[in-house]
């Protein structure tokens, strides 16, 4: 016994700032079970108890106690489990949650829990006040307004207590033993009074008709109100009769039964009170789930237990048991104490909220045993002693959370005083009580705490149910008497008290947690916790993949996917940054968006140093992030960048989730080195793969940028599914490109007619419901131009050359580049390529020392790289034979040229070449001032011959979009993306 006396004296309800030490050996009864009934029983019990069993009646108050009591009974059980899922150091609910669920939830949990707790500390002061004013020293009141004197007081108690605990904390720990006496003895008091029907009191009561039905009320007596004997005089007309009865009056309890909620001023249901000043009258309308609100924070303080888990000895047993076992002892006694209330005193005494027909005594305090003021004392005390603790552990909380680092602008409040005391976060604590404070009134400020208190319940039996339902590897908690409907019932039931109580609060409450959430999300701190909504997100990933997977595609449902394809580099050069700022620009589109890239390096020799492709990834998750571009990196290892390339084109995306559309820079190197050839190779793997192929060529708007205005013109020369209106639509969604107008331009022959096809396309835009005006231009049958022929047997003897020379695949592909350059050099004649043939040569010998050139769509081989390149071939000796040939043929005629005669040029070669020329030359007339050209990409030759028809295929693109300012090409795979059904 001197033991139990002895650690009853040591009990200590302040949550420490340190997690557990060698020094934690705080047992069930001291760590968990009592700081729980201390936290739960408060001043509900002792001032509103008997009002609304009153009100409500025996049976709805015993329904409210029992939803309440099993709302946080249901949040225990959860609680119990994630608790003894691991170590809960310092920060209680706001760890637990954030843990399991994640930092933006726990930190938007933890600041409504901070509220919560805040807003209950000025709660037990109010209810401390109302004490101190009704029942004690009703002298010090000041103003005529009760109201006004209990903000007034209210806020003075406030700073006292704060300062309190600013200077004080030990002595509220030592104190803790004496307030947690008082509440035990002052409910043991009451049931001794009841039981021993030992209490008595008479009150003032008169009748009144109303619908036909009798209803009683009682008068104000006391100090300038009526006296007891002036009850029944003909001034009042009243008559005195008991407000308390012993347990065997059946009659009264009977009638005590029912419900009997009033309005507010009502001295009877639906009767209006006649003079304020004698009559007894409700100030507040009431009905169950007002009242639900109003008692649901004196079930609260179920988490006390597991706050202190660092210095329980053994908390993995001690939480769920201590945690339980005292709900349920608050729940008997709250279930026993409405019951017992209901038969100890009559309606109308029940109803007397503030004792006015009693001589502004308390009704709990006159039912009790020895004397009234044992309870009103042990009420005043165990109030302000509640408020305390709140007032420590709400600044805690909040340091815990800024401690986190999860809500940067909570830095301020992650500093401590050298003895750990949380100052700055106890002035926060104080701000936002006294708020409470001055409300003034139990009532108001009791629903703004259950509704707190509900929003971190509700996502304590989430998390149970998450980790339950998901069955992480990791969950595996010692408490097994859970399950994932408990916790799921749980989470109901919170969510459904908060808006049967008061939907307006439930709003507010929620709309602060979602809003503290968006905050973290966007500009919290990075933590990865391993928490229950990232395991949700997978699972829900993986099924969302399979049934996108399984389910064809309708094509109301198409939507551009891209897959960008960034040019390796060290940084963002202006042409990545205009990709990614394009892409950005098609975001109403919804659709996925993959960054891609190869690094031209062997994957195996980068084993021992892979900060290649880290920097990389890094490199492009910042242009992401400049950008605001929500997508994935994928970056893509590959000594040949045309074998990287396909690689990635196939293996980019997962499931439903490939990308349909290929973004791409246009190579404007492509005349000096072998570019074009990985370009035209990833037009003819997107053919293969059914994909679209966005190029971009020229200066494309970076991310802040916007356009004031100009013509988006889209040349629809082919039919490609609708691809370039959708594209178009897209764009001019886009803020950038918004205060654009759209200009549909479509091309006939002499032939067709013109009307037709104009009236036609608008009532295909009409139907799509795209806004864009529409202009068919007519192309000439002129006859071929100079230049057209010139640039076609600039091609034909190039082709010519390279065949003559005889030389092989790879030594084609190492010469053309130099050929190309050389037919392109200002000052040289398009049709006598003798310079260039005298100087093959040099060709030929600079391909014994000049390396080969990894090139794809504007990337560029590193230098370090250059030295590791494959030794050069040995010119062959049937290649030094035919050149030698060669020589000796210039020799002998000097005036004979090397030269393709017009006639001799090939038709298709010819048209081709004809058809962009003249192409090229309507689009410059009518878009010369357009901000954006959309134009439709002819396909590649298929089937693929050598490397010379690629860069045939090239140059016809180059000479399409000659001239332009900014161009879009555009090829679709061949399937219909838009639909005139809705």
């Amino acid at each position: 016994m001197s033991t139990f006396l002895s650690r009853i004296g040591s009990y200590n309800t302040v949550l420490q700032m340190k997690n557990k030490t060698d020094g934690a050996d705080l047992s069930t009864l001291m760590g968990v079970y009592l700081p729980c009934l201390q936290n739960i029983f408060g001043v509900i019990l002792f001032i509103r108890m008997p009002w609304i069993v009153g009100q409500a009646g025996v049976v709805q108050a015993c329904l409210i106690i029992a939803v309440c009591c099993l709302t946080t009974f249901l949040t225990s059980v959860s609680m119990s489990a994630i608790a003894t899922n691991g170590v809960v150091p310092a920060g209680g609910s706001y760890f637990m949650i954030s843990r399991t669920l994640g930092p933006q939830f726990g930190g938007s949990v933890g600041i409504i829990f901070f509220l919560g707790v805040s807003f209950a500390a000025s709660m037990y002061i109010v209810g401390a006040i109302e004490i101190l004013l009704n029942y004690l020293v009703p002298q010090i009141i000041i103003f005529d307004d009760i109201w006004h004197n209990m903000r007034l007081y209210g806020e003075l108690m406030l700073i006292l207590l704060t300062c309190i605990v600013a200077v004080g904390v030990k002595l509220v720990n030592k104190l803790a033993t004496l307030f947690l006496a008082c509440v035990i003895l002052s409910i043991l008091c009451i049931y001794v009074g009841i039981l021993g029907s030992l209490g008595s009191v008479d009150v003032c009561e008169k009748s009144v008709e109303y619908n036909n039905e009798t209803f009683s009320y009682l008068l104000k007596v006391g100090k300038d109100k009526l006296l007891l004997a002036e009850c029944e005089n003909e001034t009042y007309g009243g008559h005195i009769t008991t407000g308390l009865t012993n347990l065997l009056d059946f009659e009264n309890f009977k009638s005590n039964i029912g419900p009997y909620y009033q309005g507010a001023g009502d001295i009877a249901p639906g009767v209006q009170v006649g003079d304020k000043d004698t009559q007894v009258y409700n100030d507040l309308a009431t009905s169950f789930t007002i009242l639900l609100a109003i008692f649901f924070p004196s079930v609260t303080g179920i988490m006390a237990g597991s706050n202190r888990s660092g210095d329980l000895k053994n908390a993995q047993g001690s939480i769920p048991k201590g945690t339980i076992a005292a709900n349920l002892t608050t729940t008997v006694v709250y279930l026993v104490t409405a019951i017992l209330c209901g038969a100890a005193a009559t309606r109308q005494v029940l109803c007397d909220k503030y004792g006015e027909s009693i001589d502004g005594g308390l009704v709990m305090s006159l039912i009790a045993f020895p004397h009234p003021y044992v309870v009103v004392f042990g009420c005043l005390l165990s109030t302000i002693g509640a408020a305390l603790q709140c007032l420590i552990g709400a600044p805690r909380l909040l340091y815990a959370i800024a401690a986190d680092d999860v809500i940067p602008v909570l830095k301020f409040f992650s500093v401590t005083l050298e003895n750990g005391e949380p100052f700055r976060a106890l002035i926060a604590t104080f701000c936002i009580a006294s708020i409470g404070c001055a409300i003034g009134n139990v009532d108001l400020v009791a629903p703004i705490i259950t509704m707190f208190f509900l929003v971190c319940y509700s996502c304590v039996n989430l998390a149970c149910t998450l980790q339950s339902l998901l069955q992480a590897p990791n969950w595996r908690p010692r408490f097994t008497l859970y399950h994932w409907a408990t916790s799921l019932l749980g989470l109901i039931m919170c969510l459904t008290l908060m808006f049967i109580s008061n939907w307006i609060y439930a709003i507010v409450a929620l709309s602060i947690a979602v809003g503290i959430y968006k905050y973290i999300d966007f500009k919290g701190a990075e933590k990865e916790w391993g928490d229950g909504i990232r395991g949700l997100q997978l699972q829900a990933a993986k099924y969302s993949l399979l049934s996108a997977d399984r389910e064809s595609l309708h094509i109301k449902n198409w939507r551009p996917q891209l897959l960008a394809l960034l040019s390796y580099k060290e940084t963002l050069t202006e042409d990545n940054q205009g990709l990614l700022s394009f892409s950005r620009s098609l975001k109403h589109g919804n659709g996925l968006v993959i960054v891609g890239t190869v690094v031209p390096y062997d994957l195996i020799k980068l084993l021992d140093d892979n900060d290649v492709l880290e920097k990389q990834r890094s490199l492009l998750e910042q242009g992401l992030k400049e950008h605001k571009l929500a997508g994935f990196i994928q970056v893509t290892c590959e000594e040949s960048i045309p074998k990287g390339t396909t690689t990635l084109l196939q293996t980019a995306g997962l499931g439903g989730l490939k990308p349909n559309t290929i973004l791409m820079g246009w190579p404007e190197n492509w005349k000096t080195k072998n570019s074009f050839e990985n370009f035209s190779r990833v037009v003819r793997c997107a053919t293969v793969l059914r994909q679209s192929v966005l190029v971009a060529r020229g200066s494309f708007p970076q991310r802040k940028q916007k356009l004031a205005g100009g013509t988006i013109d889209v040349w629809w020369v082919v039919h490609d599914g609708g691809m370039m209106l959708l594209i178009a639509h897209l764009i001019k969604q886009h803020k950038t490109w918004r205060k654009c107008r759209l200009r549909i331009f479509t091309v006939a022959q002499l032939e067709d007619d013109s009307v037709k096809m104009r009236n036609d396309l608008k009532n295909i835009l009409y139907e799509l419901r795209i806004d864009a005006t529409v202009q068919v231009i007519e192309m000439s049958n002129k006859d071929i131009s100079a230049y057209t022929y010139e640039r076609t047997v600039n091609m034909a003897e190039r082709n010519k050359m390279m065949e003559y020379m005889g030389l092989t695949k790879r030594q084609k592909k190492r010469t053309l580049s130099f050929v190309v350059e050389s037919a392109h050099t200002p000052g040289t004649s398009g049709i006598e390529l003798d310079p260039a043939l005298m100087e093959a040569e040099e060709v030929l010998n600079e391909m014994e020392t000049a390396t080969q050139q990894h090139e794809g769509p504007a990337i560029v081989e590193p230098e370090e790289e250059q030295d590791k390149r494959e030794p050069p071939r040995q010119r062959t000796h049937s290649q030094n034979v035919k050149l030698r040939r060669y020589k000796d043929k210039k020799k002998r005629d000097k005036d004979r040229h090397f030269t393709v005669r017009r006639s001799q040029l090939k038709t298709d070669q010819l048209l081709a070449m004809d058809t962009s020329v003249k192409l090229n030359g309507l689009v410059r007339e009518h878009s010369s001032e357009a901000v954006l050209v959309l134009m439709n990409m002819p396909p590649p030759v298929t089937p693929f011959v050598d490397s010379m028809t690629d860069q045939n295929y090239v140059e016809y693109l180059d000479v399409l979009t000659e001239g332009l300012n900014r161009v879009l090409l555009v090829r679709g795979s061949g399937t219909e993306v838009v639909t005139v059904y809705s």
